[in-house]
């Protein structure tokens, strides 16, 4: 999908630059596609476009993950009927 919509629709970088970063991406450790995003960010805006991509990258999946949590922790000491 990144490839897709930053390659080939928006033109940002060349399929070759992608690549490269793609496998630069994959030596890491963790999640390739935030360490991907976070590093285009940082080639088409510098540190401030490293920052709001990784914020925009990181903050909806950390704000879902803390809503499951807490849904967890509220409801999952509630009694189950014994069958």
């Amino acid at each position: 999908m990144m490839e897709d919509e930053l390659v080939r629709r928006r033109k940002w970088l060349s399929h070759e630059k992608f690549l490269d970063l793609l496998g630069a991406s994959n030596l890491m450790p963790g999640p390739s596609s935030s360490e991907l995003a976070i590093h285009i960010g940082y080639l088409r805006g510098g540190w401030p476009g490293l920052l709001v991509a990784g914020i925009c990258f990181i903050v909806p999946a950390a704000c879902i993950v803390a809503a499951l949590a807490w849904a967890y922790v509220h409801f999952g000491k509630l009694s189950h009927p014994r069958v």
